[in-house]
């Protein structure tokens, strides 16, 4: 039985025969995506993420490969042409900021609302968003903040981070400069190597109900308005009205039968149910 990297070998000197059978003997190259091309003049180190690397859950097997030469990445980009790529955040002095869903977004704009939004170059893939940061300098990240809020992560030296042109990623934003940490994510996420370790801990992060920043306001503004006003209408507390039955004597109780035929005979007494 053939190994997962013969089959896509095989497969792809079918499908590219006479430039994928031999990459790095003859130099072969492909010619970069602009994607990737524009990564490489930002000084972004990038290295491919194979299929196996997919297929295995190990998608940062070539991160030793990360580089900004254009000659090597064409080497790459013709030995596994089905790859996706990737940023090796550490070699490209980087930390990511992961915003996955609507949870993701909430918790952003709780943590974030006392502050202007940044506008860092940011890259979507399907329901995740990527903001990419300079790493603080003399800073390290802290353990707790790879689960620093519901939907909201944070990587650095030794991890990766998807970039187009991988299939369903884009960049929202390919014009926007690489900003610095903004102070609230610096002071959540990242500590001073000498102070001791702090303990891991989940932000505790409230309501997105609260005061979402503009971006998210702008983006969900009918859907947030609408739910404003369905927490504004009150409860309906109106009590029903007390049911009572009439006080029936004796002397009466021939006509109270007559009226409604229902009481047996016996007197009663009017009060409320």
């Amino acid at each position: 039985m053939r190994s997962l990297e013969e089959f896509f070998r095989e497969r792809n000197r079918r499908t590219f025969p006479g430039l994928a059978l031999n990459a790095k003997a003859n130099h072969a190259r492909f010619e970069l995506h602009p994607d990737l091309r524009q990564a490489v003049n930002r000084g972004l180190r990038i290295f491919p993420v194979t299929e196996i690397a997919k297929l295995t859950g190990q998608p940062d097997q070539l991160i030793g490969e990360a580089t900004c030469d254009v000659s090597r990445l064409e080497e790459l980009a013709a030995e596994y042409p089905f790859c996706l790529w990737s940023v090796a955040l550490g070699p490209s002095n980087l930390c990511v900021l992961r915003v996955y869903g609507y949870r993701g977004r909430a918790s952003l704009a709780t943590l974030s609302q006392h502050e202007e939004d940044t506008l860092t170059l940011r890259a979507e893939c399907g329901d995740t968003i990527w903001a990419l940061f300079r790493h603080p300098k003399h800073l390290k990240l802290r353990t707790s903040a790879r689960k620093l809020a519901p939907g909201i992560a944070v990587f650095a030296k030794g991890e990766s981070s998807p970039i187009p042109p991988s299939p369903g990623s884009k960049w929202l934003n390919p014009w926007a400069e690489i900003e610095a940490v903004p102070y609230w994510l610096r002071k959540l996420a990242f500590e001073d190597p000498d102070d001791p370790p702090g303990e891991a801990s989940l932000v505790s992060v409230q309501s997105p109900r609260l005061v979402p920043c503009r971006s998210v306001r702008r983006v969900e503004q009918s859907h947030r308005r609408a739910i404003t006003t369905a927490l504004a209408r009150p409860a309906n507390l109106t009590a029903q009205p007390t049911e009572r039955r009439p006080a029936v004597s004796d002397g009466a109780l021939s006509s109270y039968n007559l009226k409604k035929g229902t009481l047996d005979g016996r007197s009663a007494v009017s009060v409320p149910l």
